[in-house]
């Protein structure tokens, strides 16, 4: 079985409504130093899941380091959330995420990745 590792541009979360929703109405779940807000939508559009990745300016200050680590937790998600998508479709549920790195300091790229995935692994669980 061949996975599907695409993270394409309509799985991204970028409506301005459906962003200033989901931080009202989401819930959140923590794996330092990441945090995921999502909501649970019934009704699946197009795509199980929308995503999002922020990284706060008053954490990192410099632009280029905030895109390396934005880069990383993307990666990490594209790589990991083929258990997520398969059981979002079974059960016919949309999620919208938003994961937020709140650490002062630049971590590994594994290190990153284990959190996404405890992260995602968590989110399986909720449904």
């Amino acid at each position: 079985m061949e996975t599907n590792n695409k993270y394409s541009k309509n799985e991204k979360l970028k409506s301005k409504k459906a962003i200033d929703y989901l931080f009202s109405k989401g819930k959140s779940i923590n794996a330092f130093p990441i945090r995921a807000i999502y909501i649970k939508k019934p009704t699946p559009e197009s795509v199980s899941i929308n995503a999002g990745v922020v990284v706060s300016k008053k954490n990192i200050k410099l632009a280029v380091k905030r895109n390396l680590i934005k880069r990383r937790m993307r990666e990490a998600y594209r790589l990991n959330n083929q258990e997520l998508k398969t059981s979002l479709k079974n059960k016919a549920l949309e999620f919208d995420i938003m994961f937020i790195y709140s650490s002062k300091e630049i971590l590994p790229f594994e290190t990153i990745e284990r959190k996404i995935k405890v992260l995602l692994s968590r989110l399986t669980e909720l449904e």
